[in-house]
């Protein structure tokens, strides 16, 4: 039983500092989300989309990333309060990508909104996805 528990040691100490690693990442994630609600408020929709992930600006359109950001920040208004409601982060040979959930309160109404984020090089995080669900937004 000894033998067993000194080779599972290693394994589990690796495991604790990749736990760190991604602990690390969601940290770096929550400020970036943090900037994204300032941009949104203040209208700085062009800002969000240039420091998007290079995977988020292939994927669509700036205008209609802009326009989907506008809407929200129009029927919703300002950030008042956020809180993450959930977390997942997946590995694949394209890279790690942390989703967040938000349960966030606006002016007008409230939303539920996800962000992913891939982890890049010295950990830093970009945008890869924004989404909302929000009957508010959609009644007002």
């Amino acid at each position: 039983m000894n033998r067993i528990a000194r080779l599972l040691v290693p394994f589990a100490a690796a495991a604790m500092l990749g736990g760190c690693g991604i602990k690390e990442s969601f940290e770096k994630a929550d400020a970036a989300i943090a900037r994204f609600h300032g941009d949104l408020d203040a209208a700085n929709y062009a800002r969000i989309w240039t420091q998007a992930d290079p995977e988020l600006r292939k994927a669509g359109d700036k205008a209609a990333f802009e326009k989907l950001l506008g809407a929200v920040h129009t029927k919703l208004g300002a950030v008042k309060e956020t809180k993450q409601v959930g977390w997942n982060t997946n590995a694949s040979t394209s890279g790690t990508y942390l989703t967040a959930t938000y349960q966030t309160t606006f002016e007008k109404g409230t939303g539920t909104e996800r962000f992913t984020y891939r982890k890049g090089d010295e950990d830093a995080v970009t945008l890869v996805n924004y989404a909302i669900d929000s009957q508010d937004m959609m009644l007002n």
